[in-house]
């Protein structure tokens, strides 16, 4: 395909935080000799459309890092950060497996309960100790934020900490959803809520159902929707909106059907 044949584009880019992000990639278009109408927006966005057939909704992605963002039916959007737990989002993968280490560390030391979690991480980074392990982390010779399907397993035969760093996610994910809902008035809309990323992956219904639970007293009307299709082809339905095409569902199943089949291709 030629630059030329190409309608419009949407580029959805991690790390495209502060509207100077989006100025600074604002010549990438027409460094590729794309001619037609274009966006550069953040990832979330393209997960959000990739997961729903109306122009609005929420959506929570909850990966490596974690961030909230919705559109209204005005078509207004807003977000979180999704800049980590100091600038207030929590519930990541990463949040949750370094809330295990410090919940290992915490029955090293005496400070906090015993848990599941010290077998459960010592066995996976292949320690011989606990103390092992601690060390190794502090140092920097172990990824401490590699633990999270640790804590789902845990969690899952009723491990109380584990539980409790996934039902704290799901709070923070939950408030995070809501400060999105009511910055765009969407209390009393219906809208998808799309969950989006590897801890709505791990099969763990405990982050999740306290999750909607939060979300569900700020907006009774959201039905949560795990996206299972490849967020990409959120930023070719966006695309397609340019254009004034209309989002229609077998499109959007066709686009989810053809990626998942080039990405696994691919791998």
């Amino acid at each position: 395909m030629q630059p030329e044949e190409v309608a419009a584009t949407v580029f959805g880019l991690a790390g495209v935080d502060f509207p100077q992000d989006e100025l600074r990639l604002s010549g990438v278009p027409a460094a590729l000799h794309l001619t037609g109408p274009s966006r550069i927006v953040n990832d979330s966005f393209v997960a959000l459309q990739a997961g729903t057939q109306r122009s609005w909704g929420v959506v929570v992605v909850a990966g490596s890092g974690a961030v909230a963002a919705g559109r209204n039916t005005n078509g207004k959007t807003f977000r979180t950060m999704g800049l980590g737990s100091t600038m207030g989002d929590w519930g990541s993968a990463t949040d949750v497996s370094e809330a295990a280490v410090t919940a290992v560390a915490e029955q090293y030391t005496g400070m906090g309960p015993e848990t599941a979690l010290s077998e459960r991480l010592r066995e996976a980074a292949g320690c011989a100790s606990v103390l092992e392990l601690l060390e190794g982390v502090s140092r920097e010779r172990i990824d401490g934020t590699i633990f999270a399907p640790r804590v789902v397993e845990a969690a899952e035969v009723g491990d109380a900490v584990a539980r409790g760093i996934l039902e704290r996610a799901g709070r923070g994910l939950g408030r995070s959803a809501v400060v999105v809902v009511r910055k765009l008035g969407m209390e009393e809309m219906e809208f998808d809520l799309v969950l989006s990323g590897a801890m709505f992956r791990g099969a763990s219904r405990i982050l999740q159902s306290v999750l909607e639970a939060v979300v569900a007293q700020a907006a009774p009307r959201a039905t949560p929707v795990r996206l299972d299709a490849p967020p990409v082809i959120g930023a070719a339905l966006l695309a397609m909106e340019l254009t004034g095409l209309p989002l229609r569902e077998e499109v959007q199943a066709r686009l989810g059907a053809e990626a998942g089949d080039a990405l696994a291709g691919r791998s």
